[in-house]
Formats: structure tokens, sequence, C-alpha cells
């Protein structure tokens, strides 16, 4: 029975700030499009297939390349802060946490994030490393973030929310554009990218970036050792075989250095010492996509990546390489149905480098991925639509899953209401299934002369999580120049991760100790409840206001003993919200401003904070901007995220830079 308590409902909102025909033109501003037009922006997130904001039954919203410029942001992390019911804490220089709906960590595993189409968690621990997933900002066409389950496309792990990275295609970014950074926690950042191709059926472009970011500070004062060096480099091509036929390719490099300060535990006096810890990590991935359409009105779309990545650190050293291969087609109208479906193989291998802190009975993992979808929207009426559909998934561990989804949909004159109902899951991960980790070690006790460590073994009967959500949503142009977009939720979990301790036993390696065992089950159950609100109001040709307001109340029930069974109830914040001002005061100067609210974790023990940022535009001449940007301007320092024991909790401190962007 889904139950609406006035704690629990929330209002969950998707306003959409910019439109795809403005961002082809870099000169064109996207703020002078009107919530009317905006509603209009196209996503490929919630259906995988083009269709406007307003025609989207889901909780979608979009983050456009003008907003990222506007608000003054550096990486993709800190432009995730401008969307509603999206959780983004930032641990240290290079570390986040990100979820939406909930269940936030540094290891979040509730969330699919797809750049360009390639999916970016590793299996290891079924999350995102953060701090390589870069591209130059400028050539970021959208994101969209689809809040709630998407499984039913996008396969397991979309269990709570989807974050789809969109880049330009090559004709948007002809000429040079130049763009350098600096300033007191942002050190030095470059970015030079060239388009070419004119007129003809072929465009390109090449970028790279790279850019230096100073230490964080302890609440103490000290240094947090997470001074972050990065590279990247790229390529884009796309073209126009035929009429019929479109062909893209594209790649990355990149290399990345970070640090952090880690407790790290061992059998031997003093059992547990603050290290200095370095990550390194490089990789490159390269991905190749064609469109054809057929003579029927269909269209076939075939798209295959190569990813390679490695990490290299204190605890634990990975390198792997995943090949996917995706293909969809997409039916041509059959009278009120519109159909598409297909056929996915994943296949990832992995080479572990096992540590004292992290080992595994083999070294070597491999792991294949079958899956399949169908998916059949169905005009009713005029004015309503059915959207049905479903996955298919068989992998390694848990063999065959079905995630099914069905979407309702009503559309009157300047409002729309939409209803959902989705089953998602999030499947076992390589360190669910088949690592042991040393957690922590201590002395004796007494009476005893054996050390003492508690460690996490491999849990091979460990299932997926599932979710089954219920959404509603409604949006409405109020007037021409205000708009409201709202979503309610009620999600219920079963089978949640639970770290579970079991009886003491005498460890058999040398040298020995006393074990406290760990291991991971599905016997946490429990209920999300909440939504989001936004509004978006030009109030004349040169100002406008933007408010979003989330809400989110997790109710958990697990096994007595069990140690983070309750752990995620107090993780994500109660209630965020934020107010962005944008004000073009002449057609050189821009102002704008934000400021945001974000609630306590009380499960961390991390205050409530406010951060307000500013930002100054001056375009110096047609193609020369001058950018200040202040960031968290009115607090010397706050921490927003750590974990249990973690050493990582950096102050965030006030951030003050300045930008210059040359553009063709």
């Amino acid at each position: 029975m889904i139950r609406w308590g006035c704690s629990s409902l929330v209002f969950t909102a998707s306003a959409l700030l910019g439109a795809q025909a403005a961002l082809a033109d870099e000169t064109v501003d996207p703020f002078a499009l009107t919530p009317e037009q905006l509603f209009s922006a196209e996503v490929i997130s919630v259906s995988r297939s083009a269709e406007s904001v307003w025609e989207s039954p889901a909780a979608v919203f979009v983050i456009t390349a003008a907003d990222m410029e506007r608000a003054g942001v550096t990486s993709i992390p800190e432009a995730l802060r401008l969307a509603p019911g999206v959780q983004v804490a930032r641990i240290n220089t290079s570390g986040w946490a990100i979820s939406v709906r909930g269940f936030n960590s540094a290891l979040a595993n509730k969330l699919l994030v797809l750049v360009d189409g390639r999916e970016t968690y590793d299996p290891l621990f079924s999350g995102v490393y953060w701090d390589v997933q870069d591209t130059a900002l400028e050539d970021i066409d959208r994101i969209e973030i689809v809040r709630g389950p998407g499984a039913s496309l996008w396969g397991a792990n979309a269990v709570n929310g989807v974050i789809n990275i969109i880049t330009r295609r090559a004709e948007d970014t002809q000429g040079w554009l130049a763009s350098v950074v600096s300033g007191n926690a942002e050190e030095a950042g470059v970015t030079l990218r060239y388009g070419a191709g004119g007129d003809a059926a072929t465009q390109w472009r090449v970028f790279g970036r790279a850019y230096e970011r100073g230490a964080g500070e302890t609440p103490s004062g000290g240094d947090d050792n997470s001074d972050w060096r990065a590279w990247r480099g790229g390529f884009r091509v796309d073209s126009e075989m035929s009429a019929d036929d479109r062909l893209t390719v594209q790649g990355d490099i990149y290399q990345s250095e970070t640090g952090q300060l880690r407790l790290v535990s061992s059998l031997t006096a003093p059992f547990t010492a603050l290290e200095r810890e370095t990550i390194e990590a490089e990789g490159a991935n390269l991905l190749v996509r064609w469109t054809h359409e057929t003579d029927n009105d269909g269209v076939l779309t075939v798209q295959s990546y190569l990813d390679l990545t490695a990490r290299d650190q204190r605890t634990l050293s990975d390198r792997r390489t995943t090949f996917d291969l995706d293909v969809q087609y997409d039916f041509p109208s059959l009278g009120s149905h519109e159909i598409i479906a297909g056929v996915r193989y994943r296949y990832s291998s992995d080479d572990i480098t096992p540590t004292e802190i992290i080992r595994s009975e083999t070294t070597t993992h491999r792991s294949e991925l079958l899956s399949a979808f169908v998916q059949d929207q169905i005009t009713l009426a005029p004015a309503w639509r059915l959207t049905v559909g479903s996955k298919f998934d068989q992998n390694d561990y848990t063999g065959f899953e079905v995630q099914p989804n069905a979407r309702l949909q009503w559309s009157g004159e300047r409002q729309m209401a939409w209803a959902s109902v989705s089953r998602a899951l999030r499947s076992p991960s390589e360190l669910d299934r088949e690592f042991d980790i040393l957690l922590a070690a201590g002395p004796p006790f007494p009476m005893s002369t054996l050390p003492l460590t508690i460690e996490l073994l491999p849990s091979p009967e460990f299932e997926s999580e599932e979710v089954l959500t219920y959404e509603l949503g409604y949006r409405r142009q109020i007037t021409r120049a205000l708009a409201m977009d709202v979503a309610l939720f009620h999600s219920e979990y079963d089978g949640l991760a639970t770290l579970t301790p079991l009886a003491p036993q005498l460890g058999s390696d040398p040298p020995r100790f006393i074990l406290i065992p760990i291991v991971t089950t599905n016997d946490t159950r429990g209920e999300a409840n909440g939504g989001e609100v936004v509004l978006d109001w030009r109030l004349n040709e040169s100002l406008g206001l933007s408010f979003a307001y989330s809400s989110l109340d997790i109710s958990l029930d697990g096994p007595p003993g069990a140690i983070n069974a309750e752990l995620a109830e107090g993780q994500s914040p109660a209630n965020q919200a934020n107010l962005r001002l944008q004000w073009d005061a002449t057609d050189r100067l821009a102002v704008d401003a934000a400021v945001y609210y974000v609630d306590e974790l009380p499960a961390l023990a991390i205050e409530s904070y406010v951060r307000a940022d500013l930002r100054i535009g001056y375009r110096l001449t047609d193609r020369l901007q001058l950018d200040v940007i202040g960031q968290n301007v009115f607090d010397d320092w706050h921490r927003e995220f750590t974990a249990p024991g973690d050493a990582n909790a950096a102050a965030i401190g006030r951030s003050v830079f300045g930008r210059l962007t040359w553009r063709p």
C-alpha cells in the first residue's frame, strides 16, 4: 500500500533551462528562451528516443552548457548541484559522493552514469570514480538527469536514477576555443579545442584539457593530501555518410594523480595508522555509433565501445577492459504503437593486484552480460498515452532477471500529468561476492595475546537488491514567463545489502589473530518517500529566477546486530533547496548568483550548510569573455561528507578564481 504522509510528500521537479536548438550556436544565449520554449528541449534518456521534456512521462531535468557556464562550475560533479533530487557532496579536492534520491556514499551504487551512451560504472563496486569523469565542459551539449528507475531501458544499476552526459556534435564546435582558469583552489587549468570540416559531410574536433588543484584542509587546519593533477585529450568525428546513414567515432585518453589520507589497518602495532596515499588513474576509450534510416521509416542504431582503465593506490591496483555492443531498432509507426527494441552484449575483465587490505582468491575476474529490451508507446486517445516495456538481463552472478516499467500520461492545454510504476535491480558487485576486505585491526583483548581484526568476507550468496517505485508528476506552463514541474515518489526496497557479523574465530594466516568475520546479506528492507519541485520564472528579457526544492525520507529495517542496516537513513539530506538568479545587466555584462541549502547528515555528524556562489561575466569582445567566480563566498569552510572512520573529510572552503574564454 502506498503511503503519502505529510513528511514524505515531497515536491519533485525538473525544470528545464535550455533548448538544444539554441545550443547549436555558441553565440546564442539560451537565457533568451522563455519557460514556454524551455519545455521543448529534447531528451533521449527517458525513452531511448528523442522527445521533448513536455512529452516525457518521468522526472527529468536538463543542465545545459549555458547553465554550467553561468554557474561557474569547472567539473561535472559540481554541475550536478544544479539538479533537484541529486545529492552532491564534496569529500575533498578530487572526491565526491553523488547519488539520486538517497543512499549517498563515496561508492554509491544505485545510479547509472552514461557519457554519450558509454557506461562509466565500475563492476568492482558498481559505482563511479568521479575523479576521472571529465571532458571539456564547453563541449557538453546537456546533462540529462532522470530521477527514478530507468532499468527497463538501461538495465541494472539504474535503480534510483540515470545521469546521461551528452556532448555536442562536431558541426557545432567548429573553430578554435581556448579557456584558462586560475585561482586559490583552481590553481591552474587550460582547455583547448579545434573543430573543422565546415559544410562538408564530415566534421571533426579535437580537444585537450589539463588542470592542477590544490589540496584541501582538514577541519583542524592541516593538509589533507588531496592535491590533484590531471590531463585529458579526445576527439570526435561526425559523418553524414549518405541521406540515410550517420557515423560517429569518438575517443578519450586521460591520466590523473591525486591523493588522500587513509586509516590503514595491519596486524602489527600500532594496528591503525594514518597514511598519505597516492591514487594514480589512467584510461582510454573508443566509441563507434552507426545510425541507419530504413526505407520503411525505421531507425537502426548500432553502437560499440572499448574502455580501458587502470587505477593504482595503496589499498588496491586494478586493470580493467570493457567491451560493449548495443543494437537498437526503432520500428516504423504501427497505428497507435511506437515500438523500440534492442539487444546488448557486455564483456568485462580485470586484473587485480591484491594487498593486505583487499584480496581475492583469484586475481583475474571475467564477466559477461546479455540483455534485451522492448518498449511500446501506445496512443490510447489524443490526450492519453501509455508506455510499457521491460529489460531482460542474463548475468554471471544472479542469472536471468526482469525489470519492467509502465507509464501513463495525460496532456492538456499548457499542462501535463503522468504516473508510473517501475521495478529495478542493483546487481552484485565483485566486492560483494569475491573479495576479502580488512576493515579494522586492534590490540589484543584483556586475557588475550592475539590482535583483533574485523574483515568483510566474500559473500557468494549475495543476490540483487530490488526496488519497486511508484511516481506521480505534473507540469504546467502557468504563464508565458512562469513554468512549474512537480513529481512525487514512493519506493519500496527489498534485499538491501546488510553487513552481518558472525561469531569470532581464530585466524589461520600468520601472524595469528582473532577474526570477527562479516558477510554481506540481503536482510534489510525499507522505503523512501519524497519528491522535488522546480519553478522557473522569467521576470523580463534580462532577469530570471529559478527555484528548486527536494525532500527525502528514508526508513529502513534491518536485523538486530547488523552494522549498516539503517545507516543510509542519515547519509542523504532530508531537505535541499537552491535559488538561482540570472541577470543580463547589459549586452556585455552578466551577473549570476546562487544560494544552496543542504540539510544535516546525522549518520555522519555533518551539519547543515548554506553555500552561496557568484559569477560576474564580461564580454571583452565578441569572442573573448572574462569571468570572475566566487564559490562558498560567505562561509570560511564547511564539511559536506565523510564515512565512519574516514580521514578524508576535508573542510570545503571559499574559492575565488578567474576564467578567460576565447570562442569561435
